[in-house]
Parts: structure tokens; C-alpha cells; sequence
């Protein structure tokens, strides 16, 4: 029978990790199957103890139950517990596990198009799951670090410096990281950020689907997610399948077109 592995979501049917998957099970010589699970909040409990018997080997898990699945878990990793997110799921000698590599995803992506943070102003616009990987990475390699919420009621005490949207002062701002889902397909007009506010700056927009979203039109530099959610994968499937595997110039581009071309 085939390992069974999934993403566990809701409104997720945009998503391209099935084909990523799919690609290195068969570039791995893997016998697997990764499906997209829309589910409800109150199904997160039935779908761990599938795990726990065995019907799945392993989870993605994205919006909106990076942070509300964590309580159905045994035990998390040093950095799932420090950025109180998880993203990958897996079972090992009857413990569940929960682990993070939007971290290691999104350091991959600020590698790979070689930027570098530090002592620079980055505005993090969201405080979901992934924003909380991407505030602890970017601490992690020296930056100054400011977190935009809609809802200052709702501040999470893992954030130093916590601002509205409206107290946006661009001429401070080197770096945005837009870490919400605005913009996302089929919503593909619509910004988080005004033109005037992005105009001249760089931007990292972890959506990836489009490749291209109209805060990064409106912006000097815009950076996709794609190859954050790419790197992440990869780092899933280690955790998964105890071995390493390397990320080539020449796998990332065979990756990039499996997304792209789908």
C-alpha cells in the first residue's frame, strides 16, 4: 500500500504542493500519494488519530490551522515550539510530532535571491503562521523587525514591535514581507498595501499563486513564494523519509516548471 500524505486546509484547492510532491515521489522512487484535505476546524482531531493508525504516514498544514492543530499534537520541535506555528506533521514511535519549515523556507528564499537582512527595516504585513517563521527567521539573521496587524487586540506575545496598517511610515521601510493571503487567486487585483506605499521598495510576497500579485507590480523588486513553498516541501519530505535531499539549481527549475505549468 502507499504511503498516504496530505495538506491539511480550508479554501486550499489552489494549491500546487500535490504536484510537487507527486514529482519527487517519483523522481525518490517513492511510493506515495499527497492529496489536499479541505477541512473544518473540528475534523483536525479525527484526521491525527488517522495518523496514529497508521492510514497516513504524514501532513502539510497551512491555512487556517497552523497555529489550531497544535493542540492535537504529542510533542513539538525545538523551532515549531519557539515560533508556535507548525506546518508539517509526522508520527514517530507513536509520538505525533509537529515541526516547521516555513522557517527553513523562507532562509532559502532570501538565499537564493540573495538578500540580505541584516540591520535592514523589514515589515512583516500579517501575524498568521507563516509570519511567525518568517519574524523568527529574520531575528535569527539580524534584522529589525516590524510587525503590521489589523488587530492590535489580538497581539501575539512572541512580536517585540506591533503596529496598525495605519501607522505605516514608508521612508522607514527597506523590506515588506506580505505573509497574507490578500492577493492570492482568483483575488489577483487586490493589495494589502496602497501603490504609494510599496513604490521603491522591495517585497516578498509569500503567495505564489499568481506568481506575480499586485503589491509586487506596485513595488521596485517583487519576490514570489514559489521558491519558499518549494524549499519547505523538500525540507517536509526529509523530515518524512529520514533523508537528505539536495536542492540543485537544475531540481528547483524542474520544480518551478512543475508548478508553473500546471
Amino acid at each position: 500500500m502507499s504511503a498516504r500524505y496530505a495538506l491539511i486546509g480550508h479554501d486550499i484547492s489552489y494549491s500546487k504542493s500535490p504536484w510537487i510532491h507527486r514529482f519527487m515521489a517519483k523522481k525518490l522512487h517513492m511510493d506515495m500519494t499527497y492529496d489536499l484535505l479541505e477541512v473544518e476546524a473540528d475534523e483536525l482531531k479525527d484526521l491525527i488519530d488517522d495518523l496514529r493508525e497508521g492510514l497516513y504516514q504524514g501532513f502539510n498544514v497551512t491555512i487556517p490551522y497552523k497555529e489550531v492543530i497544535i493542540p492535537y499534537l504529542d510533542e513539538l520541535t525545538y523551532k515549531a515550539k519557539n515560533i508556535g506555528a507548525v506546518n508539517t506533521i509526522y508520527i514517530k514511535n507513536g509520538i505525533v510530532y509537529g515541526d516547521n519549515t516555513d522557517y527553513d523556507g523562507f532562509v532559502g528564499l532570501l538565499e537564493s535571491n540573495q538578500i540580505n537582512v541584516r540591520s535592514k527595516n523589514v515589515y512583516i504585513l500579517g501575524t498568521g503562521g507563516a509570519a511567525k517563521a518568517v519574524y523568527h527567521a529574520l531575528i535569527d539573521l539580524g534584522a529589525n523587525v516590524t510587525v503590521v496587524s489589523r488587530n492590535l487586540a489580538t497581539k501575539e506575545k512572541i512580536f517585540n514591535h506591533v503596529i496598525e496598517y495605519g501607522e505605516i511610515k514608508p521612508h522607514m521601510v527597506d523590506i515588506y514581507v506580505q505573509a497574507t493571503p490578500i492577493g492570492t487567486y482568483p483575488n489577483v487585483n487586490v493589495s494589502v498595501l496602497t501603490k504609494d506605499e510599496v513604490e521603491g521598495k522591495v517585497v516578498i510576497d509569500l503567495i505564489y499563486n499568481p506568481l506575480e500579485t499586485q503589491i509586487m507590480k506596485d513595488s521596485k523588486q517583487g519576490i514570489s513564494g514559489i521558491s519558499m513553498l518549494i524549499i519547505q516541501a523538500l525540507k517536509s519530505e526529509e523530515i518524512w523519509f529520514d533523508q537528505e535531499i539536495e536542492l540543485t539549481d537544475q531540481l528547483m527549475k524542474q520544480l518551478k516548471e512543475v508548478i508553473l505549468d500546471e
